[in-house]
C-alpha cells in the first residue's frame, strides 16, 4: 500500500492510486532515450475502462498530437430574476472564479491500423489483447488521500503526489466531461514531424516511469515546479528545435497561467483562432446509455470509498 510522505501533511494516510498513477516500464524493455531503436514500448498501469492494463505502445506510429486543457476551478454564477445561474464569456464557456487555475495534457493520436494493445496486469501478453485503442492522452496528476480533493494550500505545500497517467482519450472524456462536466478544450495539430512527434511520446513515457509514485505536487516553486503544466512544456521544449524568437518565449511554463497562449509564443499553435471542445467529437459516447449508467456506478463506488476511508481513519 503506497502512504503519503512524511513532508505531506497528510503523512502516512493511504493514497489514492486506485485511478491515477504513473506508468511504469517493463523490466527488460527500457528505453534508454528518445533515440532508442525499439519499435514499441511496454508497460504498466496504462488505464482504460476504469481498470489498469499492461500496454505495448507502438512508437513509430503517432499521427498527430494536441494539446489540451481545461478550468477546474467553480464557476461564476450570478443571480437573475432570483436565480442563480453561470456567468458565461464571449466564448461561450462558463467564466470560472479563478482563470489561472487550467488543467493542461498531451493527446496523441496513432496512424490509421496502429494501436497499442492492452494485456491484463498479470503480465501475460501471450494471447489476444484485451482492448485495442489508438487515441490516448498524457495527463500528470495531483493525489493524497482518498477524498481529498484538489486545494491550493496543498498544491503549493507539496503535500499531495505528482502522478504522470497513460489512459485512453475515452477515459479521459468519460471522467472529465461525463462525469466532471468539464469543458475540455483543444488545440490544432501541433506542427511536429515524425522525429518529433517519437520524441515526445517516448520522452513522456520516461517522465512517467521516472516519476514514479513518489514526487511531490508543486504548483510553483522558482527551481522544483512539478506540475500539471510544468511537464509537458519542458518535455515538449526538450523535444524542439525552436527559433531565438520562440526560445525566449519556451521559459513561461511553470504556471497553468494560458496554455494556448504557451504554444503560441512556442510557434506552436497553427490557427489561434480555433478552439475546439472535445465533447463533439465523443458526443455519441457521452450520449450513450451505457455512458450514462457507467457514471452512475462510477459516482457511487467513489462514495463507497470514500466513506469507507473514513470510518477507517
Amino acid at each position: 500500500m503506497l502512504r503519503m510522505p512524511r513532508h505531506s501533511r497528510y503523512a502516512g494516510q493511504p493514497a489514492d492510486i486506485s485511478s491515477r498513477r504513473s506508468i511504469e516500464i517493463v523490466a527488460g524493455h527500457e528505453l534508454s532515450s528518445a533515440s532508442d531503436p525499439r519499435a514499441s514500448a511496454m508497460v504498466d498501469h496504462f488505464f482504460h475502462e476504469d481498470a489498469y492494463w499492461r500496454a505495448k505502445i507502438p512508437l513509430d506510429a503517432v499521427d498527430l498530437v494536441f494539446g489540451q486543457a481545461f478550468n477546474f476551478s467553480k464557476i461564476k454564477l450570478k443571480k437573475i430574476q432570483g436565480q442563480l445561474e453561470p456567468v458565461v464569456g464571449p466564448d461561450g464557456f462558463p467564466k470560472r472564479r479563478i482563470p489561472f487555475l487550467n488543467h493542461v495534457q498531451s493527446r496523441f493520436v496513432l496512424q490509421p491500423d496502429h494501436f497499442i494493445e492492452l494485456h491484463p496486469p498479470n503480465g501475460d501478453i501471450s494471447g489476444q489483447p484485451a482492448h485495442r485503442v489508438n487515441d490516448f492522452v498524457y495527463s500528470v496528476e495531483a493525489i493524497g488521500p482518498v477524498g481529498v480533493k484538489f486545494s491550493l494550500r496543498d498544491a503549493i505545500g507539496g503535500h499531495l503526489l505528482s502522478n504522470h497517467r497513460f489512459l485512453s482519450t475515452q477515459q479521459m472524456v468519460f471522467e472529465r466531461v461525463v462525469v466532471e462536466g468539464q469543458y475540455v478544450t483543444e488545440s490544432p495539430p501541433l506542427p511536429l514531424g515524425a522525429v518529433e512527434k517519437r520524441a515526445l511520446l517516448i520522452h513522456s513515457i520516461l517522465r512517467s516511469h521516472q516519476a514514479g509514485t513518489q514526487e511531490p505536487y508543486y504548483l510553483y516553486r522558482v527551481c522544483r515546479t512539478n506540475n500539471c503544466t510544468s511537464n509537458p512544456f519542458q518535455i515538449l521544449d526538450t523535444v524542439m528545435n525552436y527559433r531565438p524568437a520562440e526560445r525566449l518565449g519556451a521559459f513561461l511554463y511553470r504556471l497553468p497561467l494560458n496554455p494556448r497562449f504557451y504554444l503560441r509564443i512556442r510557434g506552436l499553435d497553427s490557427n489561434p483562432s480555433v478552439r475546439k471542445l472535445v465533447r463533439a467529437e465523443f458526443d455519441e459516447f457521452v450520449r450513450d446509455p451505457e455512458t450514462k449508467k457507467r457514471k452512475r456506478d462510477y459516482v457511487r463506488q467513489k462514495r463507497l470509498a470514500i466513506r469507507t476511508a473514513r470510518q477507517a481513519e
